[in-house]
């Protein structure tokens, strides 16, 4: 990413967030360093945060996202 070659993600994982940690396992990337990996994983993360939100705002029910 911080050259002219693109780069992708190949393997989708897991972010988990906590206070103090964000942990990023299972992704793999084409043509990535494992910085480049990591600022993919959480710009995909931010992108299904994002459509959790607008389904769960949309109606009762409509998201994914559950409280424990």
């Amino acid at each position: 990413m911080l050259d002219a070659d693109p780069a992708s993600l190949v393997t989708i994982g897991t972010v988990s967030l906590s206070a103090d940690r964000i942990l990023i396992e299972g992704f793999d990337g084409d043509n990535c360093s494992c910085r480049d990996v990591a600022a993919l994983a959480i710009v995909w993360a931010i992108g299904q945060l994002q459509k959790e939100l607008q389904a769960t705002l949309e109606a009762p029910g409509g998201g994914k996202a559950s409280v424990d």
